[in-house]
Parts: C-alpha cells; structure tokens; sequence
C-alpha cells in the first residue's frame, strides 16, 4: 500500500502529515512511519481530517504510538499548509485540547495557545523543583541557576514519567538570559528529546511571567531555532514562528 504523505518542521520539530485515512491502527502507523532509520522519520504523525466546527481538524500521534493531544509546532505546520491551500487570513483548527485559532503575518504562523494554567508551583521532583503547566498537555519545568550540559538527555524521561505527576509531561531545562530572552532544552512525552516544542515555549514564559522573571514578550531559543511568545492583554498567549515544508511522496506500507 502507498501513502501519500508531507513532512514539515518547525525549528526542528518534525511531522509527518497524511490528508486521508488508511486501514491501519494509528498508533502502529506512527510507530512505523516515524522511525528515523527503518521509516520517513519525524516527532510525530499528524492526520489533518474535516471538521464540523473549524476550517481543519488535527490528530496527533507521537513517535512512539501515544496519542498527543496539542502540539504548537505541529499546528503552525499544518496552519502554513492550509493557508497555502486557500486565500485566508485566519483560521480556526480543531485540536483534542480544543479550537485554536491561527494567523499569518509576515512569514511566520501566529497561533494563539489560550490561557494555560498553573496546576502547581515549586514541586520537586528528584533533586530538581520546578513549575507544574496545563496548557492543553502539561509541561515541568525548571528554570536553572546553574545550567548543566544537557539534563534533558540524563533526566527527562524520569521526570516525565515521575508518579508524583497526574499524568506524563513534556520537561524543560530553561536559562534566562533577560526578562526578554530564554533558552530551553526539551524532553517531550512520547518523543524523546526534540529541538523544538511550541506548547512547551508558551507554558515556560508563561510560568516565567507567574515568578516574576520575565516580560510580556520573549524571545525563545530552542535548539533547533527561535521562536517568539507574546502575552495578550485577555491572558491568552501568542506562539510565533516559521515552519519549513521539507518535502512529500509516498510511503510504502508493509504489515
């Protein structure tokens, strides 16, 4: 069987994307289709599929077959490609955390990732006390005094797993430059390590802002680029960025 299919990325943060659906169990696909030696290779598989309250629907499935539900890369990515399709200027796309809706400007992809939540503030994990955020999907994370070279690699999947949490987490290590300028490494639930999570930006300014540490509008360096995160005067926050279409074809599906 072949299976049409784009890939796309935001600073690194890659998807596979498919426009139709096919007689096989999502979770196995993903498995399958994102693999970085055997398939296309990606973070994620992404079905965009109709829907009956937006101009799109958006699945999500991680690498390893869990299912997601928000992404802010993944959005900006299947944003820029529903406004190279039509003549809008915005957009609504349905997600599992919700409608969001999404603009162009200048080349980049506006998203606005709503009001997140904090669910709890100095919890310590191992030897590590960080910021509980809810927006959409949780996010831990921990703003370093002293930045240690790649904790992501050697702590994320256990923090992410942690039991004290009330479910899997993506985990962020964070260094603030200034009130305007951040640089995080990234653990993500399901994916592993990755150079880029929309969500995972928007919760740590937004837990920044919370303590104090930083203003309304933040430069992001991830490692694979930079985004920008702005707060909005009704409490919402605004995901910047560009996004890449890398290339599309088919892959051939073997049981």
């Amino acid at each position: 069987m072949l299976i049409p299919f784009f890939k796309m990325q935001a600073q690194g943060n890659d998807f596979v994307f498919l426009e139709s659906s096919f007689d096989i169990e999502p979770d196995i696909l993903a498995k399958k289709i994102c693999d970085r030696h055997f398939g296309i290779g990606a973070d994620g598989l992404v079905y965009l599929v109709e829907s009956e309250v937006a101009d799109m629907r958006m699945i999500i499935y991680n690498s390893d077959g869990t299912r997601a539900m928000m992404c802010g890369s993944a959005l900006r990515c299947a944003a820029a490609h529903l406004f190279d399709k039509t003549n809008a200027k915005q957009l609504s796309i349905e997600t599992d955390s919700g409608l969001k809706e999404v603009r162009q400007k200048e080349g980049e992809i506006h998203v606005n990732m709503g009001k997140p939540r904090l669910i709890q503030s100095g919890l310590k994990l191992l030897d590590f006390e960080g910021e509980l955020v809810d927006i959409g999907n949780l996010h831990y994370i921990i703003f370093e005094d002293k930045p240690m070279t790649d904790p992501h690699l050697q702590y994320g999947h256990q923090l992410s797993t942690s039991k004290l949490l009330p479910d899997e987490a993506n985990v962020h290590f964070v260094n603030i430059h200034d009130p305007s300028s951040i640089s995080m490494k990234i653990w993500e639930r399901g994916a592993g390590a990755t150079l880029a999570c929309g969500t995972g930006a928007a919760s740590t300014v937004f837990a920044g802002i919370k303590l104090g540490k930083l203003g309304n509008k933040v430069r992001v360096f991830v490692p694979g680029g930079e985004v920008k995160i702005s707060l909005q005067p009704d409490g919402s926050l605004e995901l910047i960025g560009s996004v890449t279409k890398v290339f599309e074809g088919v892959y051939a599906w073997t049981t």
